[in-house]
């Protein structure tokens, strides 16, 4: 089975294999595993309504003919564009001044942070509100839950550094990583889908970002999740496995296992 990556795993083949969970060894089932995982990170994401790793994009959004906008979960903003004309061309960029991120204090990129939900106009600025209209505005930005990164203790190991397409990557010691890591190499992020010895296979432009050329020594982070989102997603795989010993076709409850509800619960954002 080949390896799906179209984005973030919530879980890595080695805690799921660990012996607290499903005290698997070898490599024989990593295929099947690793498409278990990102079916569940998926799932959680529907479950809660919203995504926990950062997604570079660009959305639009009707002003609100108020000071205030509510955006989806955000991290960080790059630019706010407005169609002043109605022409679709958003000429008109704001300056980071104009605006601030709301609640104060959101810390979206710290381990304890929470993200941004709304755009503020800054008192006393040149603007007072974000004009009213049809998909008006354009905000370019990294969205979702968090963006707490680690330092993995690795640095690339790739003499002459890697390019833009390459798909594996040297790193100084492959044992500071497992098998489903979002890693961060500069801006860019990257899913680990094999490691052999010290060099990680990876899918490139992970999650919106784009593709770049690092240069040999260059740090590697570790995207980091909520601890509960991370422990969720690794027990319901595990308990989907171990219902459907050959994996296809696998039968499962109707509802959702107790401790999972109660792990993701403070994440559900219900809309009304």
């Amino acid at each position: 089975m080949a390896r799906q990556a179209y984005r973030s795993l919530y879980g890595d083949l080695t805690k799921l294999k660990d012996t607290s969970l499903l005290n698997l060894t070898g490599t024989g089932d990593d295929p099947e595993l690793f498409e278990l995982l990102l079916d569940i990170s998926a799932w959680v994401d529907r479950y809660t309504d919203r995504h926990f790793y950062p997604r570079v994009q660009i959305l639009e959004f009707d002003g609100s003919g108020t000071p205030t906008i509510l955006v989806p979960d955000l991290i960080a903003v790059t630019t706010v564009k407005q169609d002043e004309g109605n022409a679709g061309t958003f000429e008109v960029t704001w300056a980071a001044t104009d605006y601030r991120l709301n609640p104060y204090n959101s810390e979206a990129t710290e381990h304890w942070g929470e993200p941004y939900t709304r755009l503020e106009v800054r008192k006393g600025g040149p603007r007072t509100d974000f004009a009213l209209g049809e998909s008006n505005f354009e905000i370019a930005g990294r969205w979702g839950y968090r963006e707490f990164k680690e330092d993995s203790g690795s640095n690339i190991a790739d003499a002459g550094g890697i390019n833009a397409t390459d798909t594996t990557v040297g790193v100084t010691l492959g044992t500071d990583f497992a098998i489903g890591h979002t890693i961060l190499i500069e801006s860019e992020q990257m899913l680990v889908t094999n490691i052999a010895a010290n060099i990680l296979t990876v899918r490139r432009a992970l999650n919106g970002t784009t593709g770049a050329t690092h240069a040999d020594t260059t740090d590697v982070f570790i995207l980091r999740w909520p601890s509960p989102i991370e422990r969720a997603t690794l027990i319901n795989a595990a308990r989907l496995w171990t219902r459907a010993p050959d994996f296809e076709p696998f039968y499962v409850d109707q509802d959702i296992d107790t401790d999972v509800r109660e792990l993701l619960s403070s994440y559900r954002r219900l809309t009304v």
